[in-house]
């Protein structure tokens, strides 16, 4: 048994790096400048970015025509540049891509996946114009159960190398080997790879639902939103840096402390948001609406102690509902009700003055964020929204916004 396992270990390792030198059926493409809707006005095909073939120790960058460029031949590879200052708290790093990110699609077997795949390159070019990101975006769309081994392995081994060191990539693919079909959608970017951009992965199961392609464009939105949250986790606005916590690095948690019911919550309420604007088959009203029932089916048989701060960092499933999400997304329209300035607060302003405040004070960094974005203390607005979930749904419908309203709101 032990000589069959080193054989297999031995010819995997082959076949890797066979596909690391050859990669067939892949379609990567960069959604940059060039490739967003005709509404835009810019008409470039070129970039700024580190060429992958220098040394990037003094992030040097150069412009190159990218047109058709494999995404993972440059963000892959990066190696961290090193920082432009440090303090007590963090390092601070400027990255060449920042002056214009870009959105990277991985497309594995994109004859399987059909139109869906344009769905997809529409949505990045929708995003690129209308929320743009302050990182590159790596996008992985793959069947998980219809795609070759080979195709498989190739993503896994692309997603490996990007969020993984060069010694852990071997491990991370045969760690990975044995979730194919049960793997879920993910996106987001942890310091030990922010300089190659985030990760998101999207499966072409979320398109398949009984709703059709529109309804899955919900975990797209959602997805898009993590990268969007967890990129700003990073940056200080006022000198256009991003800071990497030494403490952390030390620690080795992923990311400075985000509520779950922030986290989860703010990019279900950010998917209704953004979706509302997309000219999709859904209606953000009944969008919402969903969210309010998921809610009120986890807390069906709860006594009065039941409230949003037990999800600050539990992600229970009650009665079948994970309240973070359904509970955590009717806290943010619960915010919108209580003032219409609230709803570009919820989308953008809260994240921006994020880094500032958890280096300021590491332990409730996000909740002094809180306070000072929304004007209300946390306890007070636990409290309040607490008492508010435990009224009739009539009541808890009367403030969720109309479809016209979501649609006409603006985070700009």
């Amino acid at each position: 048994m032990k000589i069959v396992y080193s054989r297999f270990l031995f010819t995997l390792i082959l076949f890797i790096i066979f596909l690391n030198c050859s990669k067939e059926d892949n379609s990567n493409t960069e959604i940059s400048p060039s490739a967003v809707s005709s509404e835009s006005d810019q008409n470039t095909s070129s970039s700024t970015s580190t060429n992958s073939s220098e040394s990037n120790q003094d992030n040097s960058s150069t412009t190159q025509d990218y047109t058709g460029f494999e995404c993972d031949n440059w963000f892959y590879n990066l190696l961290r540049p090193e920082p432009v200052s440090v303090d007590n708290t963090h390092r601070y790093y400027k990255y060449s891509w920042q002056s214009d990110p870009m959105l990277c699609l991985n497309a594995y077997e994109p004859s399987i996946l059909g139109e869906r795949v344009e769905k997809v390159k529409d949505f990045l070019s929708w995003a690129k114009k209308n929320m743009p990101n302050i990182l590159p975006v790596n996008v992985f769309y793959i069947d998980q159960v219809n795609a070759s081994a080979e195709s498989k392995l190739q993503h896994t081994t692309d997603f490996c190398n990007l969020v993984r060191g060069s010694d852990e990539v071997n491990s991370c693919i045969i760690e990975s080997n044995d979730s194919w079909g049960e793997r879920s959608h993910g996106a987001g970017v942890y310091g030990s790879y922010l300089h190659k951009g985030a990760d998101l992965m999207i499966y072409d199961d979320a398109f398949k639902h009984s709703g059709g392609v529109d309804e899955g464009m919900y975990y797209l939105n959602h997805e898009y939103f993590h990268t969007f949250q967890t990129g700003h986790m990073f940056y200080f606005e006022e000198n256009k840096q991003f800071g990497i916590s030494i403490d952390l690095e030390k620690k080795s948690p992923p990311l400075p402390f985000l509520p779950i019911w922030i986290g989860e919550g703010g990019a279900d309420f950010a998917s209704i948001a953004m979706m509302a604007k997309q000219n999709l088959n859904i209606d953000p009203f009944e969008e919402a609406l969903t969210k309010l029932d998921q809610a009120r089916r986890a807390m069906e048989g709860s006594n009065s102690s039941f409230s949003l701060k037990d999800f600050e960092s539990e992600n229970n499933r009650i009665n079948d509902e994970y309240f973070a999400y359904g509970g955590g997304a009717m806290a943010h329209i619960y915010l919108w009700h209580l003032n219409e300035d609230n709803f570009k607060k919820l989308i953008v302003e809260y994240y921006t003055i994020f880094a500032e405040k958890y280096r300021l004070n590491p332990q409730s960094g996000w909740k002094d964020a809180f306070e000072e974005t929304f004007g209300i203390t946390l306890e007070s607005f636990y409290s309040d929204f607490d008492a508010f979930m435990r009224q009739d749904r009539d009541s808890q419908i009367a403030i969720i916004k109309s479809s016209e309203e979501w649609e006409n709101a603006s985070w700009k």
